[in-house]
């Protein structure tokens, strides 16, 4: 979370002002039509959904990844395959699979509604968890155990951000791990 919140406000501080706009008219109308922050209401957040998803692909949380083969295996990429014996290790950079240019168009950029409408079949292609977004944790895989959890933290935080401001602006830097970001303003919900 160190490393994730701070990088999702980056992102959604460089976005500007129109994009805050469209995400807290899209927050507060769900919210006032469910009644609430429920479940439900956060599901219907597309714009949401889709800012938090593409923070993730264009920045993770923890972008390096390794294991030993447990059986051989073989990596496909769009060219090639590559067998990896058991027992040899394997590292991964998260970064060069998602922002892989013959997956995502202007995959440098951070597009907010890149993962909305027909965007949503991008999502198996954002791996920030240790494996694909579509995949779930197993015992028999490495995938992060709480990578549900961080996905209704990040969305939660821009859901109870935008009930309370319209926009803001930010100062953004860099840290050892990740972004660091200052507020220099605040504009309360009107």
């Amino acid at each position: 979370m160190k490393a994730l919140f701070p990088a999702l406000m980056k992102w959604v501080a460089t976005a500007g002002e129109d994009l805050h706009r469209c995400r807290a008219a899209e927050i507060r109308a769900i919210v006032k039509e469910e009644g609430g922050v429920s479940a439900a209401a956060l599901e219907k957040m597309s714009l949401k959904k889709s800012v938090v998803y593409e923070a993730l692909r264009i920045e993770p949380p923890v972008p390096y990844q390794y294991g030993k083969a447990k059986q051989d295996i073989i990596i496909k990429n769009h060219d090639s395959n590559f067998l990896i014996k058991k027992g040899e290790m394997i590292f991964g950079y998260q970064p060069m699979a998602t922002k892989d240019t013959r997956v995502f168009d202007k995959p440098e950029e951070f597009v907010a509604d890149r993962f909305m409408s027909e965007g949503e079949k991008l999502i198996e292609y954002v791996y920030w968890s240790n494996g694909r977004e579509t995949d779930d944790p197993t015992v028999d895989n490495k995938q992060c155990a709480g990578k549900d959890l961080v996905l209704l933290l990040s969305r939660l935080m821009l859901v109870e951000f935008f009930l309370k401001y319209d926009t803001f602006t930010a100062e953004i830097g860099k840290l050892l791990l990740g972004s660091l970001v200052t507020f220099k303003s605040l504009k309360k919900a009107t």
